[in-house]
């Protein structure tokens, strides 16, 4: 026996140095729904997402700069030698022009596809030879039209750099929604699993409580000659077995823990609130879970919006199929004078006005980029579509195993608490049988062990059925909504901000 002895001496100490609770005072404690808010709040995954989506809305916001107008202003100054081959101009055979140029502009893209310009430009002309007017001052105020009428006519072609920023932004929302599913997922089962553990701690702690309760009384019972001294050896051996599964479960639960607060990125000790697992209610049905799936779950809203921006695709390169059919129209009026102030009263008449109405055709020929464009677009589709069926027979199949596993859940939990309810009565049984001398120590502690067994299945059924209704909620896409997780402000927020919150209630 004394061998032994200090191995028990050993446990005790080793669990004493590893066992030392947590100081409330250095521990955050969260309840279920406090852990999944700031999960939510400061889970670094999840503000990776984030920021891909913030990057989208950006590049959507930016889409729409095309619409603004365009101011140009060009000023310049120069001159211009030449050789003459003019008749009347055989003695000056090199002619000269100094020249200084002032053009303003401003343009505007339409969503059918036009542009128009306003335009004013500004000339002032020295010649040598002179000529009639010299120095000559030349304005021109011209506003024109380009109008696509057959490809690139339409705001779907004209937007469409806004319109695939739109949808790259919807498939970045849902990446964020799949993102925040795969995270409360991670942290309910996180949270259960603490849960768990932590009751299964509990009970090694009584456990360990017993068997020092058995040495003690064997080894009285011993000193005293009504008890064979191989009694004191069980108990020893005992004791020794639950110290060790002490050990055992406090690391599990710490792992736990650890796993949680890394979760939450938290970087301090955390705890869970004293609450204990129960059975939750939940409604399960194969129609109305698919039926929600469909609207809500992010993977499969996400195919869908990749054959949207596909089909997006497909509208542009058809038409480019066509041929380039554009109206041109141009109206404006010139001036010319010695004088600026003259130059300028001309363009207040029409005496030298000006005006064009012309179409431009073009086509190339074979037009074998723009076809194979389409028909690359139109298989894309298909294969899309493709994946996007097999992706909804495949969701058909997750909910009937998530309903599944949630009703096996339900009996597993009915069954281990008549197992544990079992076990507890036998262990009273056999603890006032050992008071007469009637049942061993081995037998109590054996049936100490069963109690153990009896009360892990039933705590691991409890978590396991929640664990189960957090799967039927995932898979049914009811995951967020059940736990109230909206957009905040519709995704306007800081950088630092977490584009979700959840409701309180």
């Amino acid at each position: 026996m004394k061998p032994i002895r200090p191995l028990i001496l050993s446990a005790a100490l080793t669990f004493a140095l590893t066992a030392a609770p947590t100081s409330p005072a250095q521990a955050q404690i969260y309840d279920l729904r406090g852990a999944e808010r700031v999960a939510l709040e400061r889970n670094l995954d999840l503000r990776a997402v984030s920021y891909s989506l913030r990057a989208s809305e950006s590049r959507l916001r930016g889409g729409y700069g095309l619409y603004d107008p365009v101011a140009r202003v060009r000023l310049a100054e120069g001159e211009a030698r030449d050789r003459s081959n003019l008749y009347f101009l055989a003695d000056q055979t090199t002619v000269k022009e100094r020249y200084r140029q002032f053009d303003l502009s401003l343009s505007q893209k339409l969503p059918t596809g036009a542009e128009i310009v306003a335009a004013f430009t500004n000339g002032r002309q020295d010649s040598t030879p002179p000529t009639a007017i010299n120095p000559a001052y030349q304005s021109e105020l011209r506003f024109s039209l380009t109008q696509p009428l057959l490809r690139g006519f339409g705001p779907t072609v004209t937007e469409q750099v806004i319109l695939f920023a739109a949808k790259d932004r919807d498939v970045a929302l849902e990446d964020l929604r799949e993102q925040a599913f795969v995270l409360l997922g991670r942290v309910r089962d996180a949270y259960f699993d603490v849960l768990s553990l932590r009751d299964n701690l509990v009970y090694r702690e009584t456990s360990v409580d017993l068997a020092e309760k058995v040495y003690s009384e064997n080894r009285a019972r011993v000193d005293a000659g009504v008890m064979a001294p191989v009694e004191i050896l069980e108990a020893e051996v005992g004791l020794s077995q639950r110290q060790r599964e002490l050990l055992d479960a406090r690391r599990a639960y710490e792992d736990a823990l650890d796993n949680l607060a890394l979760l939450l990125n938290s970087g301090e000790a955390i705890e869970v609130a004293d609450v204990t697992l129960d059975e939750p209610p939940l409604e399960t049905d194969e129609e109305s879970g698919l039926a929600s799936a469909l609207i809500l779950r992010p993977d499969l809203l996400r195919r869908v919006r990749e054959i949207e921006r596909l089909d997006l695709e497909a509208r542009i390169n058809r038409n480019a199929l066509l041929p380039s059919l554009d109206l041109d129209a141009s109206y404006s009026h010139k001036g010319l004078a010695g004088t600026y102030n003259d130059n300028l009263s001309d363009l207040g008449t029409d005496e030298l006005r000006n005006w064009q109405l012309g179409l431009t055709l073009s086509y190339p020929l074979g037009n074998r980029s723009a076809r194979n464009d389409y028909r690359r677009s139109q298989q894309l589709i298909q294969g899309s579509r493709a994946q996007l069926e097999g992706l909804r027979d495949q969701i058909r199949n997750e909910i009937r195993a998530a309903i599944r596993l949630v009703e096996v859940s339900r009996k597993k939990i009915e069954v281990s608490g008549n197992g544990r309810a079992l076990a507890e009565e036998k262990l009273r049984t056999l603890l006032k049988r050992r008071e007469v001398g009637l049942a061993t120590t081995r037998q109590v502690l054996e049936g100490e062990e069963d109690l153990a067994l009896a009360r892990t299945d039933q705590i691991t059924s409890l978590a396991d059925y929640n664990r189960a209704v957090t799967a039927y909620l995932r898979v049914t896409g009811l995951l967020l909504q059940h736990e109230g997780v909206a957009l905040k402000n519709g995704g306007a927020s800081s950088d630092q901000e977490s584009l979700l919150q959840m409701s309180d209630r």
